[in-house]
């Protein structure tokens, strides 16, 4: 028998609630809408949501970022994706819908979990809106966070990789100390 206590910190727990939920909500809304027509496979961004959110909470922790408010944005920020299967403009597309599914999480399920800020909501909004833009470059770093992830889960999944998803990727890998020869 192992002596080792779980750990009790009720704060991680509700923060994690969150983000789980969200999760939770976000693959719910993928479930209901798998048979329409899709720019990219259903099980594709059924893989996404899980593996870009993970990804976002690692970059967020090297980064000194906040990772669960990281993880949600990785879980949401192809939302247009997953509501109309279209790929084409789907961060400006899915901002809006990013705003008000947060707006509509906080009043169904705020006091259960936790409620996300307007603060929060707006960065989770601005980069799900900036993250199609991936040749650009910015001082964001939450912005730039959510690119970076983004890119670095396609080329873990051996989606097709441009020469700046390749950038973005080796950058992310850096931060987090692996080199993409480590990996492939």
């Amino acid at each position: 028998m192992s002596d080792k206590q779980p750990n009790s910190n009720v704060s991680v727990i509700l923060q994690n609630s969150r983000l789980e939920k969200i999760q939770s909500l976000v693959l719910e809304e993928l479930e209901a809408k798998r048979d329409i027509s899709r720019d990219q496979p259903f099980s594709w961004s059924l893989k996404h949501v899980i593996s870009c959110s993970q990804i976002c909470k690692l970059l967020a922790a090297a980064r000194g970022l906040d990772s669960e408010i990281a993880g949600i944005a990785g879980a949401i920020h192809d939302l247009a994706i997953i509501r109309t299967g279209r790929f084409e403009k789907h961060g400006p597309v899915g901002a809006p819908m990013v705003a008000e599914f947060l707006q509509n999480y906080n009043i169904e399920f705020g006091n259960e979990c936790g409620n996300i800020s307007q603060e929060q909501i707006d960065k989770i909004v601005q980069a799900t809106q900036n993250h199609t833009y991936k040749t650009e470059f910015t001082e964001n770093e939450f912005d730039e966070l959510i690119k970076d992830a983004d890119s670095l889960d396609r080329f873990l999944h051996g989606k097709e990789t441009y020469d700046f998803y390749y950038t973005r990727s080796e950058k992310a890998l850096t931060d987090i100390g692996l080199r993409i020869k480590d990996i492939i």
